[in-house]
């Protein structure tokens, strides 16, 4: 198919698509995917547009307004993104993906989604922003990998389609963050792991519950700031955040002083300043955020009959199960 000059949609991905007016399964045409009751699909500039096809309500257009923005603006792939992918990665037997179909749900620009699409077989990037242009553009050189834009509640996908998903910062932004895991999980074939990475909040407080509570503060007034002036407004307080507490905390880690090697943002110590800049923007800009302890996160996993491989809190829930 010619998609505006993009190369063919991967057949394993071409063969899980369904349309999501009738359910019925689709066919590459020129520029796009057609149903056999006729509803298509275009596809622009690497990009498989659903969009049109699901309309929600709440927070859903702020939230795509804002990650479209941001990815777009921060779209670069950065030699940094590997060590992070390595981290997010970390429980996953990535030499067993192979031969293996995945989906990216929510991924941005495209940057772990890059670092599995070597393991899989073939794979989806799946964005409900105008972060899938981005995406589409840093996965050009992937023929494995389909970008698809649809909300991931509403995505244009057969049940028990894939044998790997991973959902990376995402669910914590959607009004009903557990409406949208059971969504993934009816994708997610028997057998197969879903890789979930979550906002955790500390379970008693301490210096880095008192720094959520300022962000959450602070975010009153950010989330109603254009744009593009929050992205100027990031560079200055993550330039604060940086000398205030991630140096001190490098600092205190390399010469063994504990009060200051304890500091929150370890995540932080040796990477460019430019990240910081870019999660401080992530946080400052979304208009949703739930933060989780594990007692509050084990039950999603009881209720969808998933098996919880591995758990860990890092500054964030990386939570790896699988489907019986």
């Amino acid at each position: 198919m010619s998609g505006g000059g993009a190369a063919a949609l991967p057949g394993p991905v071409l063969e899980r698509l369904r349309c999501p007016t009738c359910g019925k399964g689709v066919a590459a045409v020129d520029g796009g995917v057609e149903c056999g009751s006729g509803h298509r699909f275009d596809r622009r500039d690497g990009v498989l547009d659903f969009s049109a096809a699901s309309s929600r309500a709440g927070s859903t257009e702020r939230t795509f307004a804002s990650f479209g923005y941001e990815w777009n603006a921060f779209d670069e792939v950065r030699t940094e993104d590997e060590s992070f992918s390595e981290v997010y990665f970390r429980d996953v037997d990535l030499e067993g993906l192979r031969g293996k179909v995945g989906l990216d749900a929510g991924c941005g620009k495209g940057r772990y989604t890059r670092f599995l699409a070597p393991y899989l077989a073939a794979e989806v990037a799946l964005d409900g922003s105008s972060a899938a242009e981005a995406a589409a553009r840093n996965l050009s050189g992937y023929p494995g990998v389909a970008v698809v834009r649809a909300d991931l509640r509403d995505a244009p996908f057969a049940p028990e389609s894939f044998d790997f998903i991973s959902s990376l910062g995402v669910l914590h932004h959607l009004d009903d963050p557990f409406a949208g895991f059971e969504r993934l999980v009816t994708y997610l074939a028997p057998g197969g792991q879903v890789l979930l990475y979550l906002y955790s909040r500390p379970p008693t407080r301490n210096l880095r519950s008192i720094g959520q509570s300022c962000s959450a503060a602070l975010r009153t007034v950010t989330t109603r700031i254009s744009h593009p002036a929050l992205k100027k407004l990031s560079t200055p307080v993550a330039a604060a955040l940086y000398g205030g507490i991630v140096a001190p905390g490098a600092w205190g880690e390399k010469h063994g002083v504990p009060a200051l090697a304890g500091l929150p943002m370890d995540t932080y110590r040796g990477k460019p300043f430019r990240s910081l800049v870019l999660d401080t923007f992530d946080r400052l800009s979304a208009p949703v955020e739930h933060r989780y302890v594990w007692s509050e996160l084990q039950p999603w996993f009881d209720r969808t009959g998933l098996v919880v491989d591995a758990a860990r809190d890092e500054t964030g829930w990386f939570v790896l199960a699988h489907r019986p």
